[in-house]
């Protein structure tokens, strides 16, 4: 997920290859890191604290961050990036319920604060929550219209509930908002699949991968519209990349489904 130019960082969440139309389920998202406040030469002691913490979460020591944006919010109890930040950290290590309790304190202590509604919103989902994710991240699209990260999150859900043609509207914004988002692109080739939009979906996965070459669901996906279509070389080409970037990257399951597929597409000549 792309970070997001804000002053508090944001989580995010992307479709995952799955079984043989590869449904359209999301996989757990990857929060990003927090971005670090600039010092500012009469910064409060919380500030200071929550400057910390930062830095810790970026180094990946989330623990660490959480006990500085603690520290922050005994400081000043309404510090609504504090509770932002912290709950991206308890995000990070898997905690959706502290995640979800703390940007629900961000919401309270910051009402207009659409980051704060928007990763409510995704750890209500990681609670499938997902009427509430919903509410939350159309909350978030209200107070800023231009956050393709909501669009996305809102589509993918919305696509998990079946409803494919208004994940693709959503979709659509999100890429409208931000071209070079590979997730987006990904995410609206997965609902066009469900709608059988078999030529836009491949669009979307070239797309995709162009944008990130590293995106093994994308040539998984491909790989197999392209043998739907008929086009087994190419099906061929692309499974083997999945099957390549799935063993690199520790994904022992996507590569183990990818191995069945090309086994498929190789048994059809």
């Amino acid at each position: 997920m792309k970070l997001c130019h804000r002053v508090t960082a944001t989580t995010g969440l992307s479709l995952s290859l799955s079984a043989v139309m590869l449904s359209a389920q999301a996989e757990p998202a990857q929060p990003v890191a927090a971005s670090i406040a600039v010092e500012q030469p009469n910064s409060s002691p919380a500030e200071a604290l929550l400057r910390q913490g930062q830095q810790q979460a970026e180094q990946g020591n989330h623990q660490a961050a959480i006990l500085n944006y603690t520290r922050a919010l005994e400081v000043d109890p309404t510090y609504a990036a504090a509770y932002l930040q912290r709950g991206i950290s308890y995000h990070e290590i898997g905690d959706y319920n502290q995640a979800l309790a703390n940007f629900q304190e961000a919401v309270q202590t910051d009402p207009d604060n659409a980051d704060a509604y928007y990763n409510s919103g995704e750890a209500r989902f990681h609670l499938n929550e997902l009427s509430q994710a919903l509410t939350d991240l159309t909350q978030a699209i209200e107070l800023d219209p231009n956050h393709a990260e909501a669009y996305n999150s809102r589509g993918i859900i919305l696509a998990t509930m079946g409803n494919f043609d208004a994940a693709v509207a959503d979709l659509d914004q999100a890429i409208e908002l931000d071209s070079d988002n590979a997730d987006a692109y990904y995410n609206r080739g997965k609902a066009k699949t469900s709608l059988n939009d078999a030529e836009g979906a491949i669009d979307d996965y070239t797309k995709a991968i162009s944008l990130n070459q590293n995106l093994a669901e994308a040539y998984g996906n491909r790989g197999v519209l392209y043998f739907q279509t008929g086009n087994r070389a190419s099906a061929l080409l692309d499974l083997q990349r999945a099957s390549q970037l799935f063993q690199a990257q520790g994904n022992s399951d996507g590569y183990q489904q990818t191995q069945v597929y090309m086994q498929q597409v190789q048994q059809s000549w």
